[in-house]
């Protein structure tokens, strides 16, 4: 959330309702690590830009290839 609000623009409706209702977003998160296979993955996106972009091209490179 901190990078959404770092862009500069206003929150989304979707955003605003993600942020407003935690449990919602809990239930979300808990649901996505019990799959066997998620078609997602968490990514931690607080280090630098160029950090995560890293993080996200390993795991593509890892999993889509």
């Amino acid at each position: 959330m901190q990078r959404i609000e770092g862009r500069g623009v206003e929150r989304t409706r979707e955003e605003a309702e993600l942020e407003a209702d935690g449990t919602f977003r809990q239930k979300v998160e808990v649901s996505y690590q019990r799959m066997e296979n998620p078609a997602c993955h968490v990514v931690d996106a607080s280090p630098s830009r160029e950090k995560v972009l890293q993080t996200v091209l390993g795991i593509i490179q890892n999993n889509f290839s």
